[in-house]
């Protein structure tokens, strides 16, 4: 986490969405029958906080660990790791899509 900080300076939240990590972790759910929503109850966290550790606004190792405890999965298969440049990338992929939103919402 340290590094992301280093790389990437306190400005840098929110963290781009990860569709990778929300992937894994909506399969996981499945295997169980769960929702966020069930999941956020056992863990005794609020869905919102739940959802944005899932989707990878939010990082934070220990919920993720408690997560991936929680389902019986190793964590890093669940919320693989992002390097600087991947994160850049997925940072100006999620802006371009926003662009493209904005654009159609103004025709």
């Amino acid at each position: 986490m340290s590094f992301l900080r280093e790389a990437f300076g306190h400005g840098s939240r929110p963290y781009p969405l990860d569709r990778e990590r929300k992937r894994n972790v909506m399969v996981a759910l499945a295997e169980r029958s769960m929702t966020i929503s069930d999941l956020a109850r056992c863990l005794g966290a609020s869905k919102q906080y739940i959802s944005a550790v899932i989707i990878g606004r939010r990082l934070s190792p220990k919920t993720e660990q408690r997560i991936a405890d929680f389902l019986g999965k190793p964590a890093d298969d669940l919320f693989p790791f992002r390097t600087p440049d991947e994160i850049r990338k997925m940072r100006q992929a999620e802006a371009a899509q926003q662009a493209v939103s904005e654009e159609e919402k103004a025709a």
